[in-house]
């Protein structure tokens, strides 16, 4: 069941703040009065304890109908992630830094758009990013290991020997296009996979402008709607 709800970033001035404020309203709106046994709260990874909200977080909050000028930053703290039923981070990093606290939070820790979305295969994705990175990087070992000393002797006649630059330069250019053709498909597949990872993040709007708090509140609000499903089925079961 779930009886409290963490939501974490970095500075717990920004999406945090702005997801904490919005879930309690949803909640309000849709459980109505059971929307008092949810305890919804918010910290920071690397937050200054009594700060103020941004002032971008108080515009984009007030359109919403809510007063975000009483929230005071929280840093992030073992207990607050023991007593947690449900922590929902921002970002894949400060999710690995939830973990780091406490690794038996491994079963209740989120990214928001992770648990909203029913992302399963996170873990996969970044094993694959690893396991291709390093197919990259041994590729490119092997190759310059066969090619390094001829690909080095040429930048060095390139350097001396300038009445001949036009010739090595083509010569050169052959070399390292074949090198990017090698690792071609690496490159293409790691640029997928980081496309996947980051649909799985919160952005931070931290130092942006108004719109980009916008932006980043209307993500957030979004995502909070299977947040509410969940709890509404926890509370029945």
């Amino acid at each position: 069941m779930i009886k409290k709800v963490l939501f974490v970033c970095t500075g717990n001035t920004c999406r945090s703040s702005m997801a904490e404020a919005l879930l309690r309203k949803m909640l309000i709106e849709d459980l109505g009065e059971k929307a008092t046994e949810i305890q919804v709260v918010s910290a920071g990874t690397g937050a200054i304890t009594g700060s103020n909200a941004t002032r971008n977080a108080i515009e984009v909050m007030k359109k919403e109908g809510i007063d975000l000028q009483k929230h005071r930053a929280r840093r992030l703290t073992p207990d607050q992630i023991k007593t947690a039923d449900l922590v929902l981070t921002m970002t894949l990093a400060q999710k690995q830094t939830v973990l780091a606290m406490d690794p038996s939070a491994q079963n209740k820790v989120f990214t928001l758009a992770e648990f909203a979305e029913g992302v399963i295969e996170i873990e996969s994705l970044i094993n694959e990013v690893n396991k291709t990175s390093k197919i990259l990087e041994e590729k490119r070992n092997r190759y310059l290991e066969k090619e390094g000393p001829k690909l080095e002797e040429l930048r060095r006649r390139h350097y001396d020997l300038t009445r001949q630059m036009r010739e090595l330069d083509e010569e050169l250019l052959k070399i390292e296009q074949k090198l990017e053709q090698e690792i071609a498909p690496e490159k293409r597949k790691l640029e997928e996979l980081h496309q996947r990872i980051s649909a799985i993040e919160i952005s931070d709007p931290y130092g942006q402008s108004v719109e980009a708090y916008q932006i980043c509140a209307t993500e957030i609000k979004e995502k909070l709607k299977y947040v509410i499903k969940r709890i509404k089925e926890s509370l029945q079961d």
